[in-house]
């Protein structure tokens, strides 16, 4: 099977301290992986570094065999259309005065030519996605007066309607009440279902990983410690030690 992303021999760091080293990781396309790990683990600089948004200090990353350092602006901005970044809540400015059908277009227009405007396809791929996300009859609100919730399905609506090969999920159910989480998982579990991507999901909350993610990859303070099965990983001795410490203590 063909790798939608591999890194290989990468090394990040911020001053003189290396916040990632990954030795070689490989993802098949069509594969949905979470990267789980507490928080300061490097899952965001990660999933940045997988988006092309900053370059390592050294090493490679390729996408679809393309190795992406060798693009220029403009060949880093064709190959990030393929791209459904959904960032974390407090990274998207909620404050700007956009309704949720202009929010949601904004990720069709990385499909046009500059300056091209949008035509009745991509509005109908924009209401389509407004509608399969149950936000139609809020198309014309603010974005800044929906909950959290349906921001959250906002933004994935943006992701979908640019009809990605990759979606990239940073903490999407942070900060949501149970209700919420327990339908943006539903929500996860049926793009991956019903389309043929790439999904990479970021969270320190294994809890709020979809069913259908069944790899999971465990960071911890920069590195890979652990990369198989969900099950597995969730039971294994290492993941118990970096979140609860305290199982593992030896009786006094």
């Amino acid at each position: 099977m063909e790798n939608a992303i591999t890194l290989s021999n990468i090394c990040i760091k911020r001053g003189q301290c290396k916040i990632l080293q990954i030795e070689h990781l490989a993802i098949p396309a069509g594969q949905f992986v979470g990267l789980i790990g507490p928080n300061g683990a490097g899952k965001t600089t990660f999933l940045k570094l997988s988006c092309g948004l900053i370059r390592p200090n050294q090493g490679v990353v390729h996408l679809n065999n393309q190795r992406i350092s060798r693009y220029d602006l403009l060949g880093l901005a064709r190959y990030r259309r393929h791209i459904g970044y959904i960032p974390q809540q407090n990274e998207y400015n909620a404050h700007l005065p956009f309704t949720v059908r202009e929010v949601v277009a904004m990720g069709r227009n990385g499909l046009k030519p500059f300056l091209h405007p949008l035509n009745q396809t991509d509005y109908e791929r924009v209401d389509f996605w407004i509608e399969r996300m149950g936000l139609y009859e809020r198309r014309h609100q603010t974005f800044r007066s929906l909950s959290g919730g349906q921001q959250q399905k906002t933004l994935i609506a943006r992701a979908m309607t640019a009809e990605p090969h990759f979606i990239f999920m940073d903490e999407p159910g942070a900060n949501l009440d149970p209700k919420w989480k327990r339908q943006l998982r539903e929500i996860i579990d049926c793009l991956f279902e019903e389309n043929s991507i790439t999904i990479i999901l970021i969270s320190h909350e294994v809890d709020l990983i979809p069913t259908s993610c069944q790899r999971l990859v465990l960071l911890d303070r920069g590195r890979i410690v652990a990369d198989g099965l969900r099950e597995q990983i969730i039971n294994s001795t290492i993941a118990r030690r970096i979140w609860f410490p305290s199982d593992l203590e030896e009786p006094v």
